[in-house]
């Protein structure tokens, strides 16, 4: 198979040297990158800023696939990356932490300290998961298409409350083919617990595995699903 992951955070600049991020460390998305080349697929892996060292892609000499990665900062260019290479893989996995607003009209020179309250308006960034669920390719074009499968499309839901209930509504309205649901402690932890779901399945739980762990079932789940397209 040939996967397409993204990983990290991304930064929305207010200024050439200020930005609005968050804490993602980005080593779900590395972890994910592993377990797929270890089993034999190609990677494009596109990604944003970390918080922590997520280790090396490769390790050992028994992986299989091949790797390419696209460094992006911005929520902007990690859709550009995505549209890009999107047409090309057989399934994305979005582990990236993207932004949900970036700011209006960034300053052009950097912003000056003043005793004086600042006032950021914000604008919403493109919702680059709803994109994939709908440009995917659709199982019923697969005769009409120069791709010889359905390409399968997996989100990420952090919730801080009812988890199962938000993860489920995200999986119908952006067409996605699973979701992979966990609380905000996740965030920068060696071990979490995650809840995933397909359509037409019931909820699978890992409690407190380690990323590793947890990119090897979701990267098997996978290849169980592109059996039975």
């Amino acid at each position: 198979m040939r996967f397409l992951i993204t990983t990290g955070a991304t930064r929305e600049y207010i200024d050439p040297v200020r930005f609005i991020s968050n804490a993602s460390s980005g080593r779900m998305g590395y972890a994910l990158a592993r377990a797929a080349l270890k089993a034999g697929h190609n990677v494009t892996l596109i990604t944003g800023s970390v918080t922590r060292d997520p280790g090396p892609i490769i390790r050992g000499s028994t992986d299989k696939g091949q790797i390419k990665v696209i460094n992006v900062e911005t929520a902007a260019q990690m859709f550009n990356a995505v549209r890009r290479y999107f047409p090309r893989c057989d399934c994305l996995i979005m582990a990236a932490a993207v932004s949900d607003y970036t700011p209006a009209r960034p300053a052009k020179t950097k912003i000056k300290k003043s005793g004086k309250s600042l006032t950021i308006k914000l604008k919403p960034t493109a919702d680059i998961l709803k994109w994939a669920g709908t440009h995917k390719n659709p199982k019923s074009e697969i005769r009409n298409s120069k791709f010889r499968r359905r390409q399968l499309v997996v989100g990420f839901a952090l919730e801080d409350k009812n988890l199962r209930q938000n993860a489920e509504r995200k999986l119908k309205e952006k067409n996605l083919d699973m979701i992979i649901a966990n609380t905000p402690a996740a965030i920068g932890a060696d071990k979490t617990t995650i809840h995933i779901r397909t359509p037409g399945r019931n909820w699978l739980k890992l409690l407190k595995a380690n990323k590793t762990t947890i990119a090897k079932k979701i990267v098997s789940l996978m290849e169980e699903m592109e059996k039975e397209r």
